[in-house]
């Protein structure tokens, strides 16, 4: 069975912009909720709700947010899904999260920059 992993780009009110990666765990705690749906009716049913939703528990069971879902819900000014329709599994196999990382790591991996002469930035 194809791992199945949602792309997601979050933008705060204040400004924070997330990316994170919901995988199989936030999907079924989604579709339990009480306002929640099997998540192969979300697009129709309850599309902006879920992506919210899977957002906030993505980054919560990672520990890049600490608020509770009324407060993440009330402060998110959007969240959507990185993947385009034809990117979910193709030839290559199934989608993967775009750093090529487990979207399950509890520590978000370290940031890497260049700024040594000649590198990237000198350009």
């Amino acid at each position: 069975m194809a791992r199945l992993l949602v792309e997601l780009h979050v933008e705060m009110e204040d400004g924070t912009m997330y990316g994170v990666v919901a995988d199989q765990r936030d999907i079924a705690k989604w579709e339990v909720q009480d306002f929640g749906c099997p998540f192969t009716e979300v697009e129709d049913r309850t599309p902006m709700l879920a992506m919210r939703w899977l957002a906030w528990s993505a980054l919560s069971r990672r520990g890049e947010v600490t608020l509770a879902w009324p407060e993440f819900d009330a402060a998110c000014l959007e969240a959507d899904s990185t993947q385009g329709d034809d990117e979910d599994e193709g030839a290559d196999g199934p989608a993967v999260a775009a750093d090529g990382l487990d979207p399950g790591l509890t520590d978000p991996p370290a940031s890497t920059s260049s700024s040594s002469p000649g590198g990237p930035d000198s350009l």
